[in-house]
């Protein structure tokens, strides 16, 4: 049975090249060769097609085998090199060896040239298939930690994109599809930074033909891998458009390409093409699995990416109905609230005890609603990452003697009794807005969990910061919440027991912060909890301003 053999012939008489030729086909080998006889032919050669052997004359015109080796060294090739020579003696055959050659033959005793041919192939293919080994295991490896590193979704791309070149590749392009059909570049990547904004370049003036017979577009809609070993130029001329388009695709020197489809959770969403130019090596059928194996993590990582950017947007929809729908609703629930007040002050004057009673319930609940609308708002606010503030000179004590005024009825209503212990003139400059939230937010968190237990408000300071304490005697907070309780939607209890929304807190630590302070929770001996605001005596602005 004939092997097939591919052989580079580095020989200026053509009767030698038969000569070694014959040898090979009786050694059991179907040769295919080609012959060289300067650098310039053997660089040639060596770019253009792959070989398993070069057998090369010592001496030629011009050339001789120690250049020859130069050459393939050059190349970064790994083919073995064999000298074939009638000229050559044992001194000049140690020499070529110690320069790289595998082994040498006077041309009169070629007997033992198929044994030895045979031998070097065979080392050769059990020493690429290690390296290959190696790289599929160093690039799969690299791929898992470079994956992991971004969930922007044209970065990812461009990661992907990066991954397999050079090791694999050297050229790698993602196709993506937006509406399903047709393909455009997303991200390309080679290691001449021109040969990348040319190969964008051909893709925006000649996209791919959705319906084209081969390449991206098939394998798109196949969903079927494809391997050209080889890439004619009858084939580029097929796909080509026009002679322009022709000539940019022939100018990017591909010689082999792998169209791998990008398949997601929910489909196919693209294909990852790579291709080889130049001296590396032809894809074969060997490369197809860690091709395809680097893709299907790929796609898992650009499917989380998609995923989180179509979030992203989701969130933004959100908050931009959020914001839209807390302004509207603003209006009508103050113009509700004046006209409920009015009422409440003419039901006093006409002494009708019943009737204060039934709009002042109504009043709180038009008073929970807008809280309820501004807590909405700010959130919005927040995830875009601004809560302005409108700062004003006041007395926090007054401030919090205030508020709990207004949460006298309800305190009453759930059985808890307000204490409040207030220092004197404690002036700093805060926005009144949210200094209220926050105490507010504490205040009406102690109430519900408060268990019919006293609330114990504490208005203090020690002399750059003011301090409101508020502690309850409830159902108290577990250690290992008390720092999750502030997150956005953070709970310490059921929705179902206790309802509310889960972002007083959260609003409440953000509002500290803004002006440059902070909140913070603790357990308190003997049952409950303490919450605390800490706020600076003064501006936020000022403290922002301090040097580090």
């Amino acid at each position: 049975m004939t092997r097939p053999l591919r052989v580079l012939l580095v020989e200026d008489n053509p009767d030698d090249k038969e000569l070694v030729e014959r040898e090979l086909r009786r050694g059991g080998f179907e040769v295919h060769s080609q012959r060289v006889e300067t650098a310039e032919e053997l660089r040639a050669a060596l770019k253009h097609e792959p070989w398993d052997i070069i057998l090369s004359d010592y001496s030629l015109p011009g050339f001789d085998a120690p250049s020859a080796l130069g050459v393939l060294k050059d190349s970064g090739l790994d083919i073995p090199f064999i000298v074939v020579s009638g000229s050559v003696g044992e001194w000049e055959g140690v020499e070529v060896m110690k320069a790289g050659a595998r082994d040498y033959f006077p041309k009169t005793l070629l007997t033992r040239l198929p044994s030895a041919v045979s031998r070097e192939v065979e080392e050769a293919r059990l020493r690429h298939e290690r390296a290959r080994a190696e790289r599929d295991r160093a690039l799969l490896a690299r791929a898992g930690e470079v994956l992991a590193g971004s969930l922007d979704l044209q970065e990812t791309l461009d990661r992907v994109a990066c991954l397999p070149v050079p090791d694999l590749a050297d050229w790698c392009a993602i196709y993506f599809s937006e509406d399903g059909r047709t393909l455009r570049v997303a991200a390309l990547a080679h290691e001449n930074p021109e040969l990348v904004v040319r190969g964008v370049e051909t893709d925006r003036l000649f996209p791919l033909d959705p319906d084209a017979s081969s390449g991206p577009a098939w394998v798109f809609r196949t969903g079927e891998p494809q391997l050209l070993t080889d890439v004619p130029t009858a084939r580029l001329e097929a796909l080509a458009c026009s002679p322009e388009h022709l000539r940019r695709v022939l100018a990017l020197g591909l010689c082999s390409i792998i169209h791998v489809p990008l398949v997601g959770r929910t489909g196919s969403m693209g294909v990852v093409t790579l291709g080889t130019s130049g001296n590396r090596p032809r894809f074969t059928p060997i490369d197809m699995p860690v091709a395809q194996e680097l893709v299907r993590r790929a796609a898992l990582t650009l499917e989380n990416a998609r995923l989180y950017h179509e979030a992203q947007d989701a969130i933004r929809l959100r908050d931009d109905f959020l914001a839209v729908a807390a302004h509207e609703l603003r209006t009508p629930l103050t113009t509700l609230g004046l006209q409920l007040g009015t009422l409440v002050q003419r039901a006093r004057r006409e002494s009708s005890t019943d009737l204060v009673e039934r709009l002042e319930r109504g009043l709180r609940q038009v008073r929970r609603l807008g809280t309820l609308v501004e807590t909405l708002l700010d959130v919005s606010r927040l995830s875009t990452g601004e809560l302005p503030l409108l700062l004003e000179r006041m007395d926090l004590g007054e401030l919090v003697g205030e508020i709990l005024e207004r949460f006298e009825a309800e305190a009453q209503a759930v059985g808890c009794a307000l204490k409040l212990e207030v220092a004197r003139d404690l002036v700093g400059e805060w926005d009144r807005m949210r200094v209220e939230q926050v105490v507010s937010g504490l205040l009406s968190n102690a109430l519900k969990f408060g268990a019919r237990q006293p609330v114990e408000v504490r208005v203090v300071s020690d002399g750059a910061v003011a301090r409101v304490v508020v502690e309850d005697q409830g159902i108290g907070i577990s250690r290992d919440q008390l720092e999750s309780i502030f997150e956005r939607f953070g709970r310490a209890v059921s929705s179902r027991s206790y309802g509310g929304l889960g972002l007083g807190l959260y609003l409440a630590r953000r509002a500290a912060e803004a002006h440059g302070g902070r909140v913070w929770a603790e357990q308190r001996p003997g049952g409950g909890a303490r919450f605390t605001v800490e706020l600076p005596l003064r501006a936020a602005s000022q403290v922002a301003e301090e040097p580090a």
